[in-house]
């Protein structure tokens, strides 16, 4: 089975589960040809060997010079303007009536017609489509197409009328949702009609790249680690707040706060106007090597997020016996039971978080039972190797029947010209 894998940025270092689950799906028998809207987000020279690789082979929508761009328009326009003016009605369709809105959803088309103008030449007709459902809904319009959806957390579902998540759910063979409770916000998002479309298939990680980290059993300073961007919905705000309440209570701890954002000046802001420049320290934005070497020397994992799916980086950190804090919201639950392989608080109670972060600095105890059993759960049910098996068996179930559209028609034409011949 062959199947194009459009991203709306690839790779880049807040989602490098997906490349990890495109070489699993090919691994098992879907070639994915990958195609990018977007180029990566750092230059070759900071990619990881096989970013660099993947880079290679991916196409890049937006490095399409501007000549080339024009020239498939006006190909397009003359052998399929049926399409073309369905795709462009599509576009307008779904855009926001602003002159901003407009103009964006007008480049969405380009880069549908670049994206159907890449498949033909690879002889691809459906396309699993994330971070950019837009550009793939048009290119169904403009083709004989199917896609698919990938739904993954807060940027897919918080404003399902602006974003038109029912137009993208109406328009996709499937949707693949990574945590249940994303399955209930794309059932009030669309009506009953599409809920056979929705399909649970989580995330994984790679155990084996996550090991156990050495456990501390007196840490002086404690260390924390939060890893996400620096951004309002991932709340560390609220863990600032919360790292204030210890330090007045005379904790001794070092938080780590990995990434990068809009919320980075703020947060510095903050920080030194609450006198923890000694205790909260602000890393930017860490590549794996560097990752990896600030979770083997934390002795918690803490998220105070306001809204999330399943967060990749809670796997990690559970995978190398790290135990966790997260808000008791959305899929978190699915991967935490409080008590038994991490602690959950009340989201935005930062007393509650706060008391949940001194338990696990008073109980050496506590903290090795937790990370035992966080473990054991990553490798149970969140390996990614399985859980891509289960979503390549999905692809096979709702695609293995249907005709590969443009491979189909250059045969028929090449039959049609040699009996002409």
């Amino acid at each position: 089975m062959k199947i194009g894998y459009l991203i709306g940025r690839y790779p880049t270092i807040n989602h490098g589960y997906l490349l990890e689950e495109i070489r699993v799906l090919r691994s098992s028998g879907i070639e994915a040809e990958v195609a990018s809207i977007n180029l990566p987000d750092r230059p070759d020279e900071s990619l990881t060997a096989a970013e660099r690789q993947a880079r290679r082979s991916t196409f890049y929508i937006k490095a399409t010079p501007t000549w080339k761009a024009a020239l498939i328009l006006v190909k397009s326009a003359l052998y399929t303007p049926a399409g073309l003016l369905r795709g462009l009605r599509g576009a307008f369709h779904m855009a926001p009536r602003t002159l901003r809105g407009l103009l964006y959803h007008l480049f969405y088309f380009v880069e549908a017609v670049l994206l159907v103008d890449w498949m033909k030449r690879s002889e691809i007709s459906h396309v699993h489509v994330s971070f950019c459902g837009t550009v793939g809904v048009i290119a169904t319009k403009l083709a004989p197409i199917t896609m698919s959806l990938g739904v993954y957390g807060f940027g897919d579902v918080f404003d399902p009328i602006g974003t038109g998540l029912a137009v993208k759910v109406g328009a996709s063979v499937f949707i693949r949702s990574v945590s249940r409770h994303l399955c209930s916000l794309l059932m009030l998002s669309c009506p009953p009609s599409e809920w056979l479309k929705l399909e649970y298939a989580p995330l994984g990680i790679d155990p084996q790249m996550f090991l156990p980290t050495r456990f501390r059993f007196d840490p002086v300073p404690f260390r924390m680690i939060c890893v996400g961007r620096l951004s309002p919905e991932k709340g560390q705000r609220l863990l600032l707040t919360a790292a204030d309440i210890l330090k007045k209570g005379g904790a001794d701890f070092v938080l780590h706060l990995v990434g990068d954002g809009p919320d980075r000046y703020a947060l510095e802001r903050e920080i030194a106007v609450g006198g923890l420049e000694s205790s909260v320290i602000l890393e930017g934005n860490a590549d794996q090597e560097r990752l990896l070497a600030l979770y083997r020397s934390s002795d918690a994992f803490v998220l105070a997020s306001l809204y999330e799916g399943i967060p990749m980086v809670l796997m990690e950190a559970m995978s190398m016996e790290i135990p966790c804090v997260a808000p008791r919201i959305t899929g978190i639950p699915e991967l935490i039971h409080d008590g038994l392989n991490g602690l959950l608080f009340t989201a935005t109670d930062v007393d509650d978080l706060a008391s949940c972060i001194l338990r696990l600095m008073q109980s050496s105890e506590l903290r090795r039972s937790l990370g035992l059993r966080a473990r054991e759960c990553i490798t149970r049910n969140y390996s990614v190797m399985a859980n891509t098996e289960r979503l390549a068996a999905i692809m096979r179930r709702h695609l293995a029947e249907r005709e590969p559209q443009f491979a189909l028609s250059s045969t028929k034409s090449d039959h049609a010209r040699t009996a002409a011949n």
